[in-house]
């Protein structure tokens, strides 16, 4: 039986879009390779920038959406992403065949709360080859209530 993590019910609160709004936070983003040929381009950095302080749902979307990850034979890739770099925490489960990233309980939070001190939120996509992932966030949110308790 699935068991999916606890979302919080209320969106992330954003500013209005009145003058004062023109902050723009910047993402820098880094991903694994899938294979010996990918290589040559890593660590596959690319910069977005976002008006005001988006959600991290909304950031993965567009990241997605811009077609930042590669294209994987029979479309089943999964990424792990984490916040500022391999070793931090996971935030998020993204696979070729689902419609949108699916946020892990470490996600949860706005992505402005994840910005070093220079205002750069740095973000890697970890390659989890073809795995079900389904299984992997499962496991991840497990882990994740288990530090939290």
């Amino acid at each position: 039986m699935r068991r999916g993590c606890t979302r919080s019910a209320r969106p992330d609160s954003r500013p209005g879009m009145g003058a004062h709004y023109a902050r723009v936070m910047k993402v820098l983003v880094t991903r694994g390779s899938v294979a010996m040929g990918d290589d040559a381009d890593a660590p596959h950095e690319r910069v977005w920038e976002f008006p005001g302080q988006p959600g991290i749902a909304d950031v993965l979307a567009a990241i997605k959406r811009d077609w930042y990850l590669p294209q994987i034979k029979f479309g089943r890739a999964t990424w792990v992403v984490h916040s500022r770099g391999r070793e931090g925490v996971a935030l998020a489960v993204v696979a070729e065949q689902w419609k949108k990233p699916r946020l892990l309980p470490g996600g949860q939070a706005s992505a402005a709360g994840l910005a070093d001190s220079d205002g750069t939120v740095r973000l890697y996509f970890d390659y989890r080859a073809q795995i079900d992932p389904d299984g992997v966030y499962d496991d991840l949110c497990e882990i994740q209530r288990r530090e939290v308790s």
